[in-house]
């Protein structure tokens, strides 16, 4: 009890600390591009790893980054059961995040924590099994971390880890489509 009560008390004093400054929020637009790895070998033994897009936009307030981005990208081709059947697996995501960056200099290290909204989507061209469609929806906490430089006052290039843990359940047996993204990326602040 002691720890929220001491909790609630840092919270209240770095509330009124940000609210009695008087400086204005930044807003950032930012794309990215980079790799997306798949957790269960099942699936990458198939379909394999693959790229992402994600661009995204954040309201920054000293330090704190609140913001919203979409994943695209991950749609990969593979063969799958006895006969070698063509299949393709699409997976995209809408993510809202809530963060904390720190400014040195040119230099802003930061951290996310978000709540992903992810659907995917398998087809299997074969006529035997077009009665099990795997289509769906499944929301999932994200992790990211990442590295800002700004060569230019407003202007930044971004490097950041992210990772979902992403496991879904079309039928009977649970398939693990979590995975790393490594993704680099450039974006504005205004």
């Amino acid at each position: 009890m002691k720890k929220i009560v001491y909790l609630m008390i840092f919270l209240t004093i770095f509330s009124l600390n940000l609210l009695a400054t008087n400086s204005r929020p930044n807003f950032e637009i930012g794309f990215y591009f980079g790799s997306r790895s798949v957790a269960s070998t099942e699936i990458k033994d198939v379909y394999g790893n693959g790229t992402i897009y994600f661009p995204d936009i954040a309201l920054i307030w000293h330090g704190i980054i609140l913001g919203g981005g979409y994943e695209g990208g991950y749609t990969r081709n593979g063969k799958i059961g006895i006969y070698q059947e063509p299949a393709t697996l699409k997976v995209t995501g809408l993510e809202f995040f809530l963060g904390y960056e720190y400014r040195i200099k040119q230099f802003s290290p930061y951290l996310k924590i978000g709540y992903g909204l992810y659907s995917y989507k398998q087809t299997v061209d074969s006529p035997y099994v077009s009665d099990y469609k795997v289509d769906g929806n499944k929301g999932t906490i994200t992790l990211a971390g990442g590295l800002k430089v700004y060569p230019l006052k407003n202007l930044f290039i971004s490097g950041e880890l992210r990772y979902v843990p992403l496991k879904v359940k079309p039928y009977t047996e649970e398939v693990d489509l979590s995975g790393l993204r490594i993704k680099g990326g450039i974006g504005v602040r205004f």
